[in-house]
């Protein structure tokens, strides 16, 4: 189950879907693993806060007692948004969601993993092309990147640094990744997902 927004649910990668598909894809053609479901559960636009909202009921609606069930949060970047010279949400508020979140993950499965931020090109989000009013800073999705970590650690969850792997020239408009910055996305995160649904 792969819990997010809108570089979650693939958005701009025309050619496979997403990361999240191309992982899903790479499953469905490995012959050493007999039978894995992807759930994409990417909804555009959404924040830490909105995702805790639904992420327990949608859990529970795929769960299997007796599947090798991961959970895989890939959320954040949205809550790093400036509106109106503000970030959107609190870092106070941001450390509780991501905590929370992870810890509704933990009732269902202790294979818990979190896909760190994004970095964007800031020459094309501030603002950003199709909201005048959006912009976003790489020195506070650095920062809320790092409260993700330390979260991590503390919980007992499994992090995957992003931040500063993904080439932001793949960036289609400065913050959603290109196909080829999908691929680069899912060539990172595909063997940390290994790790659990093969044993």
């Amino acid at each position: 189950m792969v819990f997010g927004d809108s570089i979650t649910f693939g958005a701009w990668d025309k050619d496979c879907g997403g990361w999240v598909n191309r992982i899903r894809l790479s499953i469905d053609n490995d012959e050493k693993i007999a039978s894995c479901h992807v759930f994409n559960l990417g909804i555009s636009g959404q924040i830490t806060g909105e995702i805790h909202e639904r992420i327990g009921d949608e859990s529970l609606r795929r769960f299997r007692e007796d599947a090798n069930n991961v959970i895989v949060i890939a959320a954040g970047i949205n809550d790093t948004q400036i509106i109106g010279g503000k970030v959107r949400t609190s870092e106070t508020d941001f450390n509780y969601n991501v905590r929370s979140l992870i810890r509704e993950a933990k009732k269902y499965t202790g294979h818990v993993i979190y896909i760190g931020l994004t970095a964007v090109d800031e020459a094309r989000t501030n603002p950003i092309w199709f909201d005048r009013t959006l912009n976003w800073r790489n020195c506070y999705i650095e920062a809320y990147d790092e409260i993700i970590q330390k979260i991590c650690q503390d919980e007992g969850a499994e992090y995957v640094k992003l931040f500063d792997k993904i080439d932001t020239i793949k960036m289609m408009d400065g913050l959603h990744p290109s196909s080829d910055g999908h691929k680069d996305i899912a060539d990172i995160i595909r063997p940390v997902i290994y790790k659990y649904i093969r044993a």
